[in-house]
């Protein structure tokens, strides 16, 4: 991917046609003070430098890329990391949630209880206190009844 990036020469004789072309059939090495060898050789020379650059430069972006994606790959795993950090302590929140919610729970409990025991009483009292007055009705009833009895035959003596 990295080649793109690295230009291509077209060849040294493109080069030295480009480098001719610059130059020129009018240029003479009186105008320039070197003459056309020392020149080629310069341009041969810068062109190598350019070359061995480019050549490091490409050697120099593979590196980086090769950083990077251990720089990403070790992101990931502090990512991941902290995301442990994170569910363990979410964990450990939840669970004193759960103790605190068992501990209400019964404490819900044992109040219910107690009320529940505390309203079985009454009403075994109020039970208790119906079956003492039916039973007092029962037996009034029976009085009543007995008078009755009685004050008819008393009656029926008399008539006699």
């Amino acid at each position: 991917p990295y080649s793109a990036l690295i230009p291509q020469s077209s060849g040294i004789n493109a080069e030295y046609g480009d480098l001719e072309e610059h130059l020129g059939p009018d240029d003479s090495a009186s105008q320039t003070g070197l003459d056309r060898g020392q020149l080629l050789e310069k341009y041969q020379l810068a062109l190598n430098e350019r070359d061995k650059i480019l050549s490091q430069n490409g050697q120099l972006q593979h590196k980086i890329a090769e950083y990077f994606r251990k720089k990403k790959g070790a992101d990931e795993r502090q990512e991941v990391e902290k995301s442990v950090t994170d569910q363990e302590q979410r964990y450990t929140k939840c669970l004193q949630a759960l103790d605190e919610l068992e501990m209400e729970n019964t404490r819900v409990q044992r109040e219910a209880e107690m009320r529940i025991s505390e309203e079985k009483d009454k009403m075994e009292e109020k039970k208790s206190h119906v079956d003492e007055m039916t039973s007092q009705y029962f037996d009034f009833k029976k009085g009543v009844a007995k008078q009755a009895v009685n004050s008819r035959y008393a009656n029926l003596e008399v008539t006699l």
